[in-house]
C-alpha cells in the first residue's frame, strides 16, 4: 500500500513555504479594534476624519517622512524638534503591539459620537506595566489637521517604546540588530525565527517518535494487526501535529508584533487541522484496503475493485474540500461568506460545472447498476474494449488493438452496454452448408454424429444441443449447430470451438457428403430452340 512519510527536511522547506506566504496573508488577516467597523457603503470617507488622520499617519511612517508624520501629533511647543522622533516611536508601537483596524474608525468628521467623548476617538488599547492605557486621537480646530494624537498619548510614547521587547533582549542585543525589517520584524527576530525552525522540526520528530513509540506498545497487546498498520502510516501525521503543538509557544517567545504572531498562531492551528485532515486520509486509504482484501477473500474481488476506490476517491476529494475551508477560516477569510456567495451564485455554478456534475452521477449510476467491473470485455456503443478504471469523471478501455480509450461516465450511462464477462457460458452457433447431392439418409447421418459430438464434450451445456436442417439455399442444403459451452474464459472457447469445427469436418467426410458453395447454373438455349448443356458458374 502506498505510504507518505514526511522527512524533517520536507516539515522544514513546508514551513518556511508557509511563512512566505505572510505578504499575501497578512492583510486578511482580523485586527484587534475597538469596537465593529463602521459601514461605509453609503458612507464617504471625509479627509477631516479619524480614518483619514489615522490612515495619513500609517502612509508617512512607512514612506518615512517623519516630519509629516509628526504634525498628526499634539507636541508641545518646547519639544518641537523631537517630534519626528515620537512619531517614529510611536508608530513602532503601533506596528509592534496592536493591530488597528482603519474600518474601526469613524469616516466622519465628527468622530465617532456615540462613545461618550465628542472631544475625542478612542484608537486602541494598549498593556503596559500591568496597566491598560488607550491610544486616543482629539479634534483640532482648523487646518491643516482636524484629528491629532492627544497630548495624554504623545507623553506616553516614549514609555510604550521603552517597554517594547524582553528586558534580556534590550541588554544583551547590538543595537543594530534592534532595526525594524519586512512585516515590521525586527532583525534579531528574524535570526531567531531562522533558529526557531530547524529546532522546531528536531522537536516535532522527536516528540513524534515518543508519542508514536508509546502507542505501538499499546498496539502490540492488541490482538488484531490494523491498529499496528495504522501506526505505521501515521508518521507524517504525528510530526505535523507535533510541529503544530509545539511551534506557537515556541514562537511566543520572541515576542513577535501581533499581524506576524497572528499569522504564526493561524498557521498553527491551520497545520493541527492538517494533520488531523491527514489522518483521516491515512485512515481512508487503510479502510480501503482492507474492503478490497477482504472481498478478494470472499470472491467478491471485481465488484470490489470497481466500487471501494470509486467511494475511496468521493470521499478524499469531500474531505479535501472541507479541509480548505477549515484551514482558509483560520486565517480570518469569511469562509460563511464565500459559501453563501456559491450559494448565490448556484446558478451560474451549475450551468459552468453541468458536464461534471452529469459524469458524476453517471459513475454514480453506473456504480450502482453494477453495469460493468474492472476486468470486464464489454462493448458499451461503439467501443470494445477491457474495463481498466473507473473513475469520478471518466471510464477507461483498453481495446483490443492496446489504445486506451476514456468515455465519459455521463454518456456512458446512456449507452446500451454489453458486458461479455456477466456471461454463464458461451454460445457456439453455426451453420453447415452441404451439397444438393447429399441424399436424406446422409443428412439425418450427418445431424446424429454431429449432436452426439457436441454431448459428448465435457463442457458442453447438454440442456439444449440443436443440430437441424432449417433451410435449402440457393447452392446449399443448411444444417444449423447451436449449443453452449459452460466456460467464461475466452480464450478457452477459441480452443474448443476450434475443436469442434474440425470434427464436424471430418463428420461430413465420413458420412460421404461435401460442403457447397456458393454457385449458379446457367441454361443456353441454341438457335434451334435446342437447350445446350448446362453450364456450372
Amino acid at each position: 500500500m502506498y505510504s507518505w512519510h514526511l522527512h524533517p527536511s520536507a516539515l522544514s522547506a513546508a514551513l518556511v513555504l508557509w511563512i512566505s506566504t505572510l505578504a499575501s496573508v497578512l492583510p486578511a488577516q482580523a485586527a484587534v479594534a475597538k469596537g465593529p467597523a463602521f459601514d461605509t457603503a453609503f458612507v464617504s470617507v471625509s479627509p477631516a476624519s479619524p480614518r483619514a488622520a489615522m490612515r495619513e499617519f500609517v502612509r508617512q511612517g512607512n514612506a518615512g517622512d517623519w516630519e509629516k508624520a509628526a504634525e498628526y501629533l499634539v507636541v508641545p511647543a518646547g519639544q518641537r524638534l523631537y517630534a519626528p522622533t515620537l512619531a517614529k516611536r510611536l508608530k513602532t508601537v503601533i506596528d509592534q503591539r496592536l493591530a488597528v483596524d482603519l474600518s474601526a474608525l469613524s469616516p466622519l468628521e465628527s468622530g465617532d459620537t456615540l462613545d461618550g467623548d465628542p472631544t475625542g476617538d478612542v484608537i486602541a488599547e494598549i498593556t503596559s506595566g500591568g496597566r491598560t492605557e488607550s491610544i486616543f486621537l482629539v479634534r483640532v480646530s482648523g487646518p491643516p489637521v482636524h484629528w491629532r494624537f492627544s497630548p495624554a498619548t504623545v507623553r506616553r510614547i516614549d514609555g510604550w517604546f521603552e517597554s517594547l521587547g524582553p528586558p534580556w533582549v534590550r541588554e544583551r542585543v547590538p543595537q543594530s540588530l534592534m532595526g525594524e525589517g519586512p512585516f515590521n520584524v525586527y532583525w534579531w527576530q528574524w535570526i531567531g525565527l531562522g533558529t526557531a525552525f530547524p529546532v522546531l522540526v528536531l522537536l516535532a520528530w522527536l516528540v513524534g517518535a515518543l508519542l508514536r513509540n508509546l502507542l505501538s506498545r499499546v498496539a502490540r497487546r492488541t490482538v488484531t494487526d490494523w491498529d499496528d498498520v495504522l501506526l505505521l502510516n501515521l508518521r507524517g501525521p504525528f510530526r505535523l501535529w507535533a510541529a503544530a503543538l509545539i511551534g506557537a509557544p515556541l514562537f511566543a517567545l520572541l515576542e513577535l508584533n501581533p499581524r506576524v504572531s497572528a499569522f504564526l498562531e493561524a498557521s498553527s492551528r491551520g497545520l493541527a487541522f492538517l494533520a488531523l485532515f491527514w489522518v483521516l486520509l491515512r485512515l481512508i486509504g487503510i479502510v480501503q484496503a482492507r474492503l478490497q482484501n477482504a472481498a478478494w477473500q470472499t470472491g467478491q474481488a471485481p465488484q470490489a475493485r470497481t466500487l471501494v476506490p470509486l467511494l475511496g476517491n468521493f470521499l478524499r476529494v469531500t474531505l479535501a474540500a472541507i479541509a480548505l475551508l477549515v484551514v482558509l477560516s483560520q486565517f480570518g477569510y469569511p469562509v460563511g461568506t464565500l459559501l453563501a456567495g456559491l450559494g448565490i451564485g448556484g446558478v451560474a455554478v451549475a450551468l459552468a460545472a453541468q458536464k461534471t456534475v452529469e459524469h458524476l452521477f453517471g459513475s454514480v449510476s453506473l456504480a450502482a447498476d453494477k453495469a460493468f467491473r474492472v476486468g470486464d470485455w464489454v462493448l458499451a456503443g461503439g467501443t470494445e474494449g477491457e474495463v481498466q478504471r473507473i473513475g469520478l469523471r471518466s471510464t477507461s478501455f483498453r481495446t483490443i488493438d492496446r489504445t486506451v480509450v476514456r468515455i465519459p461516465n455521463g454518456r456512458l450511462a446512456d449507452e446500451r452496454i454489453e458486458t461479455f464477462g456477466e456471461r454463464d457460458r458461451i454460445l457456439l452457433r453455426t451453420d453447415l452448408d452441404l451439397t444438393y447431392d447429399a441424399t436424406p439418409e446422409q443428412l439425418e447421418a450427418i445431424c446424429d454424429a454431429v449432436e452426439s459430438s457436441l454431448r459428448a464434450h465435457p463442457r458442453i451445456w447438454a440442456n439444449e444441443v440443436r443440430v437441424q436442417v432449417v433451410a435449402f439455399t440457393d447452392s446449399a442444403i443448411r444444417v444449423n449447430v447451436v449449443s453452449w459451452f459452460q466456460t467464461t474464459d475466452w480464450n478457452e472457447f477459441l480452443r474448443i470451438r476450434h475443436a469442434m469445427l474440425i470434427q464436424f469436418m471430418r463428420i461430413v467426410r465420413d458420412r460421404g457428403a461435401s460442403f457447397a458453395f456458393p454457385s449458379r447454373t446457367v441454361y443456353h438455349v441454341t438457335q434451334a430452340g435446342q437447350p445446350a448443356p448446362p453450364v456450372d458458374g
